[in-house]
């Protein structure tokens, strides 16, 4: 069967020309639906046609139907899966991705895409000249970040990514690599994290010559360097929690480690929050070293966790001046991580213990960690916690408009006000946007079930770079917030704060639900913004939009498609003749690649429009320069004649 079918596919490759192009394409495209095996043996016989094991690789022969192909399968849910198998014979470096790509005319973004799934691939060497490309690709684009396409590639890239199932897992590596990048002003460099150990071992040769080139001076200073790696929290843990059974005992320890500064109680903090439990097998250690010493162990109690009062009691006598504020901000530190929510509870209990002073909510949302991972972990459990515990009310950023949602009758006597804090939205974004979206996506579960209205709204306060999460939340829940009967009173809200966001809303809702029209048409009435927004968004939406606003006699049609036809012509003229095309013939597809399929009613409006489109294209013919448009509507007006007919 496979050798029938790669026979089938040599032949109709044999029997390409231009005229056939489309035809021979839709009959190779087939294959895919057999699944992953129709996949790679489509692939693979295009590659062996056309000799990529033995090609020289100074060719620079342009084949059309093999790029074709490649862009088909790229949005297959295991297009990873079939690059890597289907080039398993040829052998892959740097060079040989660059001009394969370049022949086959991929964009930026498809070789990009490209490189990672070549990532994933089971051979070591193609593995690794994947993320190489890829990270090359990716330096390539960051090469002009002030340019006005970067920001859009970039987006167009993440959604890409995201809404092709089989790349989607791809989104975080990606947003790694682009957020360690460094731009054209600064030397390129690769991401460690994503090469093996052995391609660091320069780094590692480099810093042994520079200890053996120190001179004699500089011998104190290493030494003191080497001291300040000593981790008074890894210490402590290693004796277990018998350090902490009276002071006298706790005392003798922590007094190896004076002056006790800030940033050695940091990482003293973070080592007892993170084993608060399960240490109980290191009381035999804490005891050889008190008998070492010359004590008496036998009478000493054994403990199942870190005793908070003679903990904090022995750090107020030897350092009483603790500063417990920029403790807790020098929790951004190699190791802090709360593995699970007695952790956090743990963490906070001595806080309050120690401290008075209420939570700096600065130390963990006013910025990025550079442990994002122990950031998130503190994060992970504080939005959930009980407001005794930890709360947010007291952030110099929280959300207003917060009446008119009923933020609220959504909430218990427990909430922290989590969630109308805008730091802590900001620096979730921020964190999503340096590879955590997995994490970052969790965290937002419970806003997003019980409070979707105030966490848009928080959402649209928010910018950053790429705007990922914001995008996420808004496709999410502003088509909800479109079918709510109080929804007019939130856009307007959010027009107000961020009128893009509900810009792009207003699409995406089309794009959900094309029934949600009329009620587009309506709320942007409603609220005074319907010329605002007609003027604003892409043709294709504004079109349908000034259609139905014409039937509700809220917009002159007519004058309307007059100005947009004399300002944008011929681009404006096709947006016209495709909306005419779906109000008659139905089957279209919106920008986002979707079908478009509307209901009776909602097609019922558009047909009734259909004369002063026919009328106001008509008039307007002599601004289009190309004949084919104009050949199009005589045809389209004659195949609408015709089928009005059929149905009288």
């Amino acid at each position: 069967m496979a050798n029938f079918s790669s026979n089938q596919i040599r032949f109709l490759l044999s029997s390409l020309n231009e005229v056939n192009f489309d035809s021979v394409f839709r009959q190779l495209s087939q294959f895919t639906e057999f699944g992953t095996a129709g996949c790679i043996l489509l692939l693979q016989t295009c590659l062996d046609h056309y000799d990529y094991v033995r090609r020289d690789m100074e060719d620079t022969q342009h084949e059309p139907i093999l790029g074709a192909v490649i862009k088909h399968l790229l949005g297959k849910l295991n297009f990873s899966t079939v690059f890597s198998e289907s080039m398993r014979n040829i052998e892959i470096n740097e060079s040989f991705l660059e001009s394969f790509c370049n022949r086959l005319q991929l964009s930026l973004l498809e070789k990009i895409v490209i490189g990672l799934a070549l990532s994933d691939s089971e051979n070591p060497d193609a593995r690794l000249c994947g993320k190489i490309f890829s990270i090359a690709r990716i330096e390539e684009l960051c090469a002009n970040p002030s340019s006005l396409s970067y920001h859009e590639q970039i987006h167009n890239i993440i959604m890409f990514l995201k809404q092709s199932e089989g790349l989607s897992k791809h989104v975080d590596s990606f947003m790694q690599i682009l957020s360690l990048v460094q731009f054209k002003d600064t030397p390129p460099f690769f991401l460690t994290r994503l090469l093996p150990d052995e391609m660091n071992e320069a780094d590692f040769l480099r810093n042994m010559e520079l200890l053996h080139d120190s001179g004699e001076n500089d011998f104190d200073a290493i030494l003191a360097d080497i001291q300040k790696e000593i981790n008074i929290g890894d210490i402590v843990k290693e004796l277990g929690y018998g350090c902490t059974v009276d002071v006298s005992g706790c005392k003798e320890i922590l007094s190896l480690f004076l002056p006790l500064t800030d940033n050695a109680l940091s990482k003293l903090l973070g080592a007892i929050a993170y084993s608060n439990t399960g240490l109980e097998d290191n009381q035999n250690t804490y005891l050889t070293f008190r008998a070492a010493h010359g004590y008496n162990v036998s009478e000493l109690p054994l403990l199942n966790s870190w005793n908070i009062d003679v903990l904090i009691d022995t750090v107020k006598q030897l350092a009483p001046q603790t500063n417990w504020i920029r403790v807790i901000e020098n929790l951004d530190h190699e190791g802090f991580f709360l593995p699970c929510e007695e952790a956090f509870f743990f963490l906070m209990s001595v806080y309050k213990h120690a401290c008075k002073e209420p939570f700096p909510l600065h130390a963990i949302c006013g910025s990025v960690w550079k442990n994002t991972e122990g950031q998130l972990s503190f994060l992970k459990y504080a939005v959930s916690a009980l407001p005794e515990m930890f709360t947010f009310a007291r952030s110099g950023r929280q959300l207003a408009y917060v009446d008119a949602v009923n933020y609220h009758k959504h909430q218990n006597e427990h909430a922290n006000n989590a969630w109308l804090c805008l730091d802590l939205l900001d620096v979730l974004c921020l964190l999503a946007e340096k590879g955590h979206t997995s994490i970052v996506r969790s965290i937002l579960d419970y806003p997003l079930k019980h409070c979707p209205e105030v966490l848009l709204l928080g959402m649209a306060h928010i910018n950053t770079a790429y705007n990922l999460l914001q995008r996420e939340v808004s496709l999410i829940v502003f088509p909800m917030i479109v079918k709510s009967p109080a929804g007019s009173g939130i856009i307007l809200q959010l027009w107000h704060v961020n009128p893009n966001l509900v810009l792009r809303g207003l699409m995406d809702s089309q794009n959900n639900d094309a029934d949600s029209i009329i009620r587009i048409v309506d709320i942007c009435q409603e609220l005074k913004i319907l010329s605002s927004v007609v003027e604003i968004i892409p043709s294709y939406y504004s079109i349908r939009l000034a259609a139905f606003a014409s039937r509700k006699e809220f917009l002159d049609l007519e004058k309307w498609l007059s100005r947009n036809l004399t300002t944008y012509k011929d681009v404006f003229f096709e947006e016209c003749l495709g909306f005419l095309k779906d109000a008659h013939f139905g089957g279209s597809q919106n920008l986002s690649g979707k079908s478009f399929h509307q209901s009776g009613a909602v097609l019922s409006l558009c047909v009734e429009t259909t004369a002063t489109f026919l009328k106001v294209l008509k008039s307007h013919t002599d601004l289009v320069t190309s004949r084919q448009h104009s050949e199009e509507l005589e045809r389209l007006h004659i195949s609408i004649i015709d089928c009005s007919q059929v149905f009288t």
